[in-house]
């Protein structure tokens, strides 16, 4: 048969746990209090006080009559189930707690209470649901973002195709007025792209494979034809978000510029990594550069494709076919490059 502990080893034990612990009388006079206790309701002294004193004043009216009806059905069990139990503090401070009560018979009846603060759990409960509500609404801003970028700017990048294959069709003054409109559509496209930027959807963009073949889709439209589309090397991992969106951009006007002024039957596109830039080269098979240039001088979208480049320290030339490759071969080869 085991001995009984030594009291003094069982006080020692009540007196080092972490949570508060009272034994309170039938009539509720607080009998003993830990230090535990003692430093939760930053107080000196506990025992010989009423427990409803721990009590806020907007419950310790109905305390003693709660305290009666336990007292007639007592049970081990937590206090104030479903409830948002607070206990008063000094200086009129409260403090969130959960308390579980135990009858116990020592010579008379007696109540322990086991309080303990939940402070702590509470705050991290109130950081977690913080936490949740600002990734719930990331989530929202990158679907915005996401929708903003694949269908908004999608259908802009198309009417920008489409109106700029009508203007190569138009008479002069009709034609600078389709410019305008090129050039109105092209800043609402910069527009929407801060604005996916600052959602913070950058990050969270498709493969650029993909995003090029759209572009390179819906190029075929005014264009007549299906551009090839290569790529070569990291080009994906190598690109900023920056530089990712004005390459793109870049792409879409260079096609819309062959399908405006090159007269061509074929085009292709690369992208690939030459050294320490990203390069994208734009090669068709129409009438040269020679028409070309001066055709894409007036409609500024030479030197829109330069400026994209420039941004960045990079680099954008249109030159004659025959130029690059070896034997008698017409078309353009239009290259931008800009360093990562």
């Amino acid at each position: 048969m085991v001995a009984p502990p030594d009291p003094s080893l069982l006080l020692h034990a009540v007196e080092s746990a972490p949570d508060g612990v009272l034994v309170v009388d039938r009539d509720g006079t607080i009998v003993y209090a830990n230090r535990a206790m003692h430093d939760l309701a930053d107080v000196d002294e506990l025992v010989g006080t009423s427990v409803d004193q721990l009590v806020p004043g907007a419950a310790r009216d109905r305390h003693a009559d709660l305290r009666a009806m336990y007292n007639g059905a007592p049970s081990l069990r937590p206090m104030g189930v479903g409830l948002e139990l607070a206990m008063q503090c000094a200086e009129g401070k409260t403090l969130p707690v959960e308390v579980s009560l135990s009858p116990i018979q020592f010579g008379q009846y007696y109540v322990v209470a086991t309080v303990r603060d939940l402070s702590e759990r509470l705050d991290n409960q109130q950081r977690l649901a913080t936490a949740h509500e600002q990734l719930a609404l990331v989530h929202e801003r990158e679907r915005i973002g996401r929708d903003l970028h694949d269908v908004v700017l999608q259908h802009l990048y198309g009417m920008g195709l489409t109106v700029q294959a009508t203007a190569s069709l138009a008479d002069e003054l009709i034609q600078k007025r389709l410019e305008d409109v090129i050039d109105d559509i092209d800043g609402i496209i910069s527009e929407v792209r801060t604005i996916v930027f600052t959602l913070g959807t950058s990050g969270q963009r498709g493969a650029l494979g993909q995003e090029l073949a759209d572009v390179v889709a819906q190029a075929s439209r005014v264009l007549g034809f299906t551009p090839s589309l290569r790529m070569d090397g990291p080009v994906e991992s190598a690109l900023t978000d920056e530089i990712r969106t004005e390459m793109v951009a870049s792409m879409r006007e260079a096609l819309g510029n062959v399908a405006r002024h090159a007269k061509a039957s074929k085009a292709q596109v690369r992208v690939e990594i030459f050294g320490g830039d990203v390069v994208m080269t734009v090669v068709d098979n129409g009438i040269g550069p020679d028409e070309d240039e001066m055709a894409l001088r007036r409609g500024h979208g030479l030197a829109n494709l330069e400026n994209r480049a420039s941004k960045f320290g990079g680099s954008c030339t249109l030159r004659s076919r025959s130029d690059v490759e070896p034997g008698d071969v017409s078309g353009a080869v239009l290259r931008w490059s800009v360093p990562f």
